[in-house]
């Protein structure tokens, strides 16, 4: 899974997505919750960037923001 972000609420919501489903997320509501099997495996753990040779042909690249995952 490939996801581009270009605001940085919509990048929150995906880095803990993707962080919650390859940790084994628990469900902290449950007195005593059962992990699971973490869903994703991060490809990358920083968000890849706009290069600075394409901010300067594309400015509306800078605030772009991708990160990966794969399914397990």
């Amino acid at each position: 899974m490939a996801v581009i972000s270009f605001h940085s609420l919509e990048d929150r919501l995906v880095k803990n997505f993707m962080r919650d489903q390859a940790r084994g997320h628990d469900d902290l509501t449950q007195p005593y919750p059962a992990p699971f099997d973490p869903a994703l495996e991060l490809i990358t753990r920083k968000p890849v960037t706009p290069a600075p040779a394409e901010v300067a042909s594309n400015p509306r690249s800078r605030s772009a923001r991708l990160r990966i995952a794969e399914k397990v």
